[in-house]
């Protein structure tokens, strides 16, 4: 007689439960996984896009720097000034020869000009430091002015972001 019993044991069907709970469970963590590498992804992006933006924006002002030859921005004779506010001063030729400072204040990248001041980062990255090393930026120097500036900054789901770059004037430093 052929046939016998059509069904699965009371084992068969923990095991393949087991399996299948397992397989699911193995799939879900790849996903939730693929998730979490693509939202870091994600904000490193978002921190890379901003901070080039403000160091194309700082480099394009730097480059148009002008001497303070009436002493009323920064030192009379000099292109650049470093500030108390970690940031540096400067007469900006392509902002109507405005006195103009890039900064670090509560995380953010910020320009001051003429007393105006706007965010060159927004509140959603960190910017844990901005800093400047000038050469040349004297009156009593013969030398071209020459800017580094130093950006460091992350979000809390994303890889620090490390930016340096420099700079020297457009013009000839010789008026």
């Amino acid at each position: 007689m052929l046939g016998g019993n059509k069904g699965f044991t009371l084992v068969e069907l923990l095991v393949v439960a087991g399996l299948f709970g397992g397989l699911m469970t193995l799939v879900t963590g790849i996903f939730i996984a693929s998730l979490n590498v693509e939202r870091n992804i994600l904000m490193t992006k978002k921190v890379l896009g901003e901070i080039s933006y403000s160091a194309e924006y700082m480099t394009r002002a730097l480059r148009m720097a002008e001497k303070d030859h009436t002493g009323l921005c920064i030192n009379a004779g000099n292109t650049y000034e470093l500030t108390g506010r970690r940031g540096l001063k400067f007469i900006n030729s392509l902002q109507d020869y405005d006195c103009q400072e890039f900064f670090l204040e509560n995380d953010q990248i910020k320009t001051d000009i003429e007393g105006v001041t706007s965010d060159l980062t927004s509140g959603g990255i960190t910017v844990s430091n901005l800093d400047f090393y000038i050469s040349g930026a004297s009156g009593s120097d013969s030398s071209q002015p020459f800017t580094t500036f130093y950006i460091e900054s992350f979000t809390n789901k994303s890889s620090i972001i490390k930016v340096q770059t420099s700079v020297s004037q457009r013009n000839p430093d010789i008026r």
